[in-house]
């Protein structure tokens, strides 16, 4: 059988009874044909006879093929169609119990028959019409004419007792196979929560990768375009007045220029920073800081503290990045005439402190509309990427410290 009875009503998963319901049919159409062609080969029937049980095993065979396999395979199933599955076990009652009447040989019909009606009904149906049935094939089988009778019979409660160990059986199994569709539903619902899951992941990695990619450019390209900028300008307002400054400041920003496409380069290539090839991040840090302190005038002293151990390449791009942007800000908004950067190495911690003697702000109330909020909160966020924080620490005349820490073991 191809669908119905205990194949639950199911697209996703092909269970076990359901593979197997082939089986059910082989053992029905066996329990109907061999006796019906023994008993033909016998010559003891009547014409009547004959003709009457070849009739009822063409209906029951027919019933079966219909039920079975030509209304599922049209999409219909016994159970998802309850009065289907009614019609089919009334019909091969009426067979069974018709043939029966005709001769005893045909109650070897009963071994495809009860599988029929547990297949395709129900469990609340197909129980109480075994039960049912087996008080009158008791009957039938011994010739007693009355219930009363019947009930007297000690065969008859013997019937009745196999009926009821066979029915108990039947609500086992039935059992058995009902929490086994519990668990490939669970299993389904299971397997669609993961792809959605997956969905979900690779939908907040894209979102993720453009976050870092934002920070990127902005760390890069912005930061030297700004510089640009700036020494185009104070080259503009020299030009008339000092020639040569108007050279060196046209020089720095060729200079930063070309370093800024590299940059560029290297953040389509997702690659290290170029500062950080071949070098310590204390180094690197320190060669940022001269290059810095070279364009703007401002003296940066950078200090090392701790046993420098490397650090994941995201921990280091990260404070790096930090290290520029605390930079491009102090020289953008501090008007400092000094600046200390303090790299502290810990056992659980990596701190960096860039501290200037600014004029200083108030943190919550500070315009950003130049585009340094995002350089800030970008910095929070590589960060928080790595379960670390940023700190900031200023008031208006007292100069501005900005603390980035990183645990030394991040997830």
């Amino acid at each position: 059988m191809s669908s119905g009875g205990n194949a639950m009503n199911t697209t996703k998963t092909v269970h076990a009874w359901e593979r197997m319901g082939w089986v059910w049919s082989v053992i029905f159409y066996l329990s109907l044909f061999l006796p019906w062609a023994y008993w033909l080969a016998q010559g003891t029937a009547t014409p009547a006879e004959r003709w009457t049980a070849s009739v009822l095993v063409l209906i029951g065979g027919l019933s079966h093929w219909v039920f079975a396999f030509e209304l599922p395979r049209r999409g219909v199933a016994s159970r998802s169609r309850l009065w289907y599955g009614i019609v089919y076990a009334g019909v091969i009652t009426g067979v069974t119990f018709g043939l029966i009447a005709i001769h005893d040989i045909f109650f070897f019909v009963l071994s495809g028959y009860f599988s029929q009606l547990a297949y395709f009904l129900p469990t609340s149906l197909s129980v109480p019409i075994s039960l049912l049935s087996i008080p009158l094939l008791a009957m039938q089988a011994n010739e007693i004419d009355s219930l009363g009778a019947a009930l007297r019979q000690p065969v008859v409660w013997i019937w009745l007792l196999v009926g009821v160990c066979g029915s108990l059986v039947a609500l086992w199994i039935s059992a058995i196979i009902q929490q086994g569709h519990q668990q490939h539903e669970l299993i389904d619902e299971l397997r669609r929560t993961q792809a959605e899951l997956a969905a979900s992941e690779r939908s907040a990695g894209v979102l993720a990768e453009r976050q870092r990619l934002a920070r990127e450019i902005h760390d890069t390209l912005a930061q030297g375009f700004i510089s640009v900028v700036t020494h185009l300008e104070a080259a503009d307002q020299a030009l008339e007045s000092d020639l040569s400054s108007a050279r060196s400041h046209i020089g720095q920003a060729t200079a930063t220029a070309r370093e800024s496409l590299g940059q560029a380069r290297r953040v389509v290539q997702d690659l290290r920073p170029e500062v950080l090839e071949g070098s310590s991040l204390a180094e690197a840090i320190q060669r940022e800081a001269a290059k810095w302190s070279q364009r703007t005038g401002v003296a940066a002293a950078v200090t090392t503290t701790g046993t420098a151990l490397p650090l994941p390449a995201e921990a280091e791009v990260t404070l790096l990045r930090a290290v520029q942007e605390s930079l491009a800000n102090v020289h953008r908004h501090a008007g400092a005439s000094r600046v200390s950067v303090t790299l502290s190495y810990m056992p659980d911690r990596v701190l960096l402190d860039v501290q200037d003697d600014g004029r200083g702000f108030k943190p919550d109330g500070r315009s950003q509309s130049d585009g340094s909020g995002f350089g800030l909160t970008a910095m929070r966020q590589r960060a928080e990427a790595l379960a670390g924080a940023v700190y900031i620490e200023s008031s208006p005349g007292e100069g501005t410290t900005i603390v980035v820490e990183i645990p030394r073991h991040n997830p």
